[in-house]
Order: C-alpha cells, then structure tokens, then sequence
C-alpha cells in the first residue's frame, strides 16, 4: 500500500498510527534481534531467510484482502507456497463463514482531528456487530498489534459516532506453514492508553531532535 499523506483539515500533516507505533515502541525488538543474531550464527542472511518466510503467509494476506475488498486474485508464485496460502486462506473462509464478516469499510483513510493522527483501517459486521478487522503475517499477535488496532477503533467512533466499534479482530497468518488463527477483544482500553503516551513521545522526539 503506497504511503497515505494525512492532514487534519487545517492541511497540517500528521503522522499515521503505524508510524507513531513504530517510532516509539520496542517492547518486540529483542526477539527479533536474537532471531537475527541466530540466523547470522547458523550462516544465513536474515533477510533472505525473512523474505522466503514470509512467502506463503504474505500471500495468503492477499487472498484475504482480495476477498475482503471484492477483488479477483492472482499470483505466478511457485505451486508449493500457493498450496500453504491455499490452506491458510480455506481457514479463514470457514471462519466467515461461521461469524458471519460483511465489509462496512475497506481501506478506509481517516485523520483524527481530536488526536491528530490518521490510520487506513478496515471494518467489517461480523457476529453482527461493528468490528475492526485486520491481518497481520507474523508468529504471534504481539502487544503492538493490539495497540494498533485500539487506535483505528478511537478513529472510526470519532467519525461514525452513532455507531461504534464493539469487537476488534486480528487474523493471524502463518509465514511459513499456511496456518490461520483469529484472536478477539471486545475491547482494548489498556492498548488505548499506550497509544496516547506513544503520541505525546512522537510529539515531544519531533521536538528534541
């Protein structure tokens, strides 16, 4: 997705919530420094190994999406990798099926006049509720995931006040294995929180540097 400029409608630029969050926040970067470390021990190139992994999980995330936004997908990668995409992808439309996911809004762009951040979020009914919706290839759902989607959720009840989020979903797909898991909050206040500490340090870095 090419990069969103947001501005509050005084046409001042801001920055957008996966900037904010990682600017400011670490809490995952010393597993990823081991993983590196351990790549490097045993005489691969963590970014080769990196960008193989994530392979099937990254197609599989488009599948998804090309489901979610009502576009036809397509892909010339080697038959073994779309098989584990395949897989991965026939999970996730189970689980459609049985929660019932209606899209409301997909990749919708907006900036926060309260806040002063932008976000591009997806929202969808499922179990028939408002929901923020989004995917991430990765080994775990890790605290800045839900951090992100606490503050799509702010953003949208900002501009749709009348009808608020009320469940929050992350999808989580495999690098490697095709896997397929959903994880839920039906709220995310805590993450909430962090996020607006992590504004006042992206204001106040701007201003120290």
């Amino acid at each position: 997705m090419p990069k969103i400029d947001y501005r509050l409608k005084d046409g001042t630029k801001v920055s957008g919530v996966t900037t904010i969050i990682g600017g400011n926040l670490g809490w995952n970067t010393q597993p990823l420094l081991y993983w590196a470390w351990q790549q490097g021990k045993d005489g691969k190139d963590f970014r080769e190994t990196s960008k193989a992994a994530a392979d099937a999980g990254t197609i599989a995330h488009s599948m998804i999406e090309a489901d979610l936004h009502g576009k036809e997908f397509k892909s010339d990668a080697p038959k073994e990798i779309l098989s584990k995409a395949e897989t991965s992808f026939l999970a996730y439309l189970e689980f459609k099926d049985v929660v019932g996911i209606s899209p409301v809004a997909t990749e919708l762009s907006l900036v926060s006049e309260e806040w002063k951040f932008g976000g591009t979020i997806d929202v969808a009914m499922i179990k028939k509720v408002p929901a923020i919706l989004d995917l991430k290839t990765s080994s775990g759902v890790y605290p800045e995931h839900r951090i992100q989607v606490s503050a799509y959720g702010k953003l949208y009840n900002e501009h749709n006040p009348e009808n608020p989020i009320q469940a929050y979903y992350i999808l989580q797909l495999g690098k490697e294995d095709g896997s397929f898991h959903y994880h839920y909050w039906p709220e995310l206040e805590n993450e909430w929180q962090a996020f607006k500490c992590l504004l006042i340090l992206h204001g106040l870095k701007k201003k120290i540097k």
